[in-house]
């Protein structure tokens, strides 16, 4: 599982800074919790140990983050618009 989570913590920022669109916020708010959902109906992994909330939360918080300055910085390194042709 933990292999899933560090994925998980990699891919929503990446696709936040290639799309380049603040709709990819809505990637970690959807995915922690269907991953955390999933690990307690027990469709993956063993079920969920004490505590697990706070760790929940905090990967819920570092992957909103994380994909937020990922895509902000996207947006400032290159700008969205109409391609130019000379």
């Amino acid at each position: 599982m933990e292999a899933v989570a560090i994925t998980l913590l990699i891919a929503f920022p990446l696709l936040g800074a290639i799309t380049r669109s603040w709709a990819a916020l809505a990637l970690p708010l959807v995915g922690w919790p269907l991953f955390y959902l999933g690990l307690d109906q027990g469709w993956w992994g063993n079920g969920l140990g004490d505590g697990w909330q706070f760790v929940a939360a905090g990967a819920l918080l570092l992957g909103v983050v994380s994909t937020a300055l990922a895509l902000g910085l996207a947006r400032r390194v290159k700008p969205r618009g109409r391609a130019q042709f000379a």
